[in-house]
């Protein structure tokens, strides 16, 4: 480190930085503008796109904070407005997270718990991350990635189940830090004790203290209920609810409907989730300090605040930077600015993100092949069910592995009587979304296509209609049918059985013939 309290690493030799503003907080990506300074005014701005950027900041304790990140944007200010003889550059730093926000997909995820699913996504994409988890999470049977950034699926599949992240820095590196519990916050060191100073003292300069303390309070609901159905246990209810314990009116609930789930034990831990995700506004303080070991994750304890209740335990979830480095210029006599404005919350209270991240709908319904293990004709379950390829699964195989069971409508379902007719492997057929709700798919129809066609030569035997099914493993011959010919002086109704027919009649049976 030279004699400079900040400095940076950059992929250019020669940048000195001059000044840096952003943004880091709690489940969300941070983003760096940092104003670097040059005695070369031809630099290719486009060498630094791509390249990781480090601020270098000198703490206490002979330690060093580092701030790192890829440069995304990199633009030439120009002259130092102030005479020197530097050129005025500008980077947009953000974490390596932030590219999985430029990518769109696709993907079904299926028998898996969130942790996993993460984990897939994020090795993908090369992401340096760490569990600090000390939850129990349940199986997703079916999860669907659907027409959405990687960065924007996890996002809400962390929110759902209670997760949330922050980044820890080093030289060259920032890494993804995955919790869901206040035991994963740490102290930093050097920075465990933090102390409040009214900022009309003189000495405020050359001491890192809070200058700047309001303690905000606000009304949240009282209750959050949630509930959902499962077709296997259509008797059992699923609903779910959780009391604010910190509540200020008692007449505020929150209902949600499908609440994604399917056991009752995950919506009594999803509805205390909620209620959390409430608390969090509830109570929040906003900061102003000059110190530099403010770091979102990590907590403090705060001392000598006149308001003796206010000398707690406190977790950091949100800071902002305004830093101007003068030392650049060796003529410059002003004084470096070092501020940040801090959120944080009582570690009393937990931190659960707000499921901000849009869920993916669908626009309508969609087709889909049938599918299942080679060599079968039909494949399905005690339900009726069946399982599908869609025509935008690229990881699918085209089997049993494809998709979940599907439910198939069909003109009546009733206990032990109605209407039924199983899709084949091969058929397209029409699906629809619960609620819109990719994870959700039910079967509603079947379509003919080029591969199958209509079992009638159309359009010249458009007056027939009728069901003809077929044998399975046989042939084009081998075939049960019941035909109607609605032509004019041509009716006809027509009756095959590939073998055996049986007639029970309990009472009369009359045949008029002519």
């Amino acid at each position: 480190m030279s004699n400079r309290h900040v400095n940076v690493d950059a992929a250019v030799s020669g940048l000195k930085i001059y000044s840096f503003k952003g943004k880091e907080h709690l489940s969300k990506l941070f983003e760096y503008e940092v104003e670097l300074v040059s005695e070369n005014g031809h630099l290719d701005v486009r060498d630094m796109l791509g390249t990781s950027l480090t601020i270098e900041i000198e703490m206490s304790l002979l330690q060093t904070r580092y701030l790192n990140g890829r440069v995304i944007g990199f633009e030439l200010v120009g002259p130092d407005p102030d005479g020197s003889e530097y050129y005025i550059y500008k980077a947009k730093v953000v974490p390596n997270l932030w590219f999985l926000t430029k990518a769109k997909d696709y993907k079904i995820f299926q028998e898996k718990k969130a942790e996993d699913i993460i984990k897939e996504v994020l090795d993908k994409y090369s992401i340096d991350y760490e569990f600090k988890l000390s939850g129990s999470y349940r199986n997703w049977e079916y999860l669907v990635q659907y027409e959405e950034s990687p960065f924007d699926f996890i996002s809400r599949l962390m929110e759902h189940e209670g997760m949330y992240y922050w980044f820890k820095h080093e030289k060259g590196s920032n890494k993804l830090v995955i919790s869901d519990s206040a035991e994963a916050h740490e102290f930093l060191i050097g920075y465990q004790n933090l102390n409040y100073l009214k900022p009309t003292f003189a000495f405020m300069d050359t001491n890192e203290v809070i200058s700047d303390w309001s303690h905000k309070a606000q009304v949240s609901p009282s209750k959050y209920s949630v509930i959902d159905f499962d077709f296997r246990k259509p008797s059992t209810s699923l609903d779910a609810n959780n009391e604010n314990q910190l509540k200020n009116d008692d007449s505020v609930e929150v209902y949600e409907w499908q609440g994604g789930y399917q056991e009752l034990s995950d919506g009594d831990n999803y509805a205390q989730l909620r209620i959390q995700e409430l608390q969090v506004s509830q109570e929040i303080i906003e900061a102003k300090s000059n110190i530099r070991g403010v770091v979102p994750g990590y907590k403090f304890v705060l001392l000598n605040h006149p308001r003796l209740v206010e000398n707690n335990e406190y977790l950091v979830i949100g800071a902002e930077y305004d830093v101007v480095v003068h030392a650049y210029n060796t003529n410059d006599e002003r004084k470096d600015k070092f501020a940040i404005n801090f959120k944080c919350i009582p570690m009393a209270v937990q931190f659960r993100a707000p499921r901000t991240t849009k869920i993916p709908k669908t626009t309508g319904p969609q087709t889909a092949t049938v599918v299942g293990p080679q060599g079968e004709e039909i494949y399905t379950d005690k339900y009726g069910r069946i399982k599908v390829q869609f025509h935008w699964d690229r990881d699918g195989k085209k089997d049993e592995n494809s998709s979940c069971w599907i439910r198939v409508s069909n003109i009546w379902a009733n206990s032990g009587y109605g209407g039924l007719f199983i899709p084949r492997i091969g058929s397209e057929v029409i699906v629809d979304f619960i609620g819109g709700n990719p994870d959700r798919p039910i079967v509603v129809g079947c379509v003919y296509n080029e591969d199958y066609m209509p079992l009638m030569n159309l359009p010249d035997e458009k007056h027939t209609s009728g069901i003809r099914t077929r044998t399975i493993q046989g042939g084009s011959d081998n075939q049960n049918f019941l035909l109607f010919r609605d032509k004019q002086g041509d009716e006809l109704i027509d009756v095959q059985a590939e073998r055996d027919m049986n007639i029970f009649v309990k009472n009369d049976f009359f045949l008029t013939v002519g």
